[in-house]
């Protein structure tokens, strides 16, 4: 019998229901109050604050923020980490969220406060050589990309250089509202 040795995972982290319902909607409603601006990584319809963070985000949540960034950092093997940067976006019917990564930062990670039944959230795969392979049939060791689903409350956290967004995968709603943020070394 074969032995398989996973020589190089991507941890991905998830926490269901990490926000109460009460704190999404008022999260909901200060993103909508607060101005955001165009950005690079988003086609269309979409606005972000990642240029000017203006977030009013009660201490409780940043603190958990920190925590769980802390438990991820600890389980994959990095130093102490801090957070650096939060900002929002705010995207709108036919708008895309391209693939890109977060430079300057260890662990970056989203928190969802509106997005759809059927939302999702894509990954690549970092593998620069993965299709050279002859693949007859996709398994977990040979995926061009990936998507997990998200939910509204739902946080999601990865490492910084891990390739994220598709660009051919349009919204269908508006106003999907996603939190963002990086981790740096404390």
């Amino acid at each position: 019998m074969m032995n398989i040795s996973l020589l190089f995972p991507t941890a991905i982290g998830n926490i269901r229901n990490f926000i109460t319902e009460e704190e999404r909607l008022k999260l909901l409603k200060d993103i909508k109050n607060t101005i955001h601006f165009p950005h690079g990584a988003i086609r269309g319809d979409g606005f972000s604050t990642h240029t000017k963070p203006n977030l009013c985000i009660d201490k409780s949540i940043i603190q958990r923020l920190q925590d769980a960034g802390e438990e991820y950092s600890q389980e994959y093997g990095n130093e102490p980490i801090i957070l650096m940067d939060i900002w929002s976006n705010i995207q709108n019917i036919g708008s895309i969220l391209t693939e890109h990564c977060h430079p300057n930062s260890i662990i970056s990670g989203a928190l969802y406060i509106n997005v759809g039944d059927d939302d999702k959230l894509w990954f690549h795969n970092p593998n620069p050589y993965i299709n050279y392979m002859h693949k007859h049939i996709d398994t977990s060791y040979n995926f061009d990309s990936y998507w997990i689903p998200v939910k509204n409350c739902e946080l999601v956290l990865f490492p910084s250089w891990l390739k994220h967004g598709k660009y051919d995968e349009v919204i269908k709603m508006d106003d999907r509202i996603v939190m963002s943020f990086n981790f740096g070394i404390k």
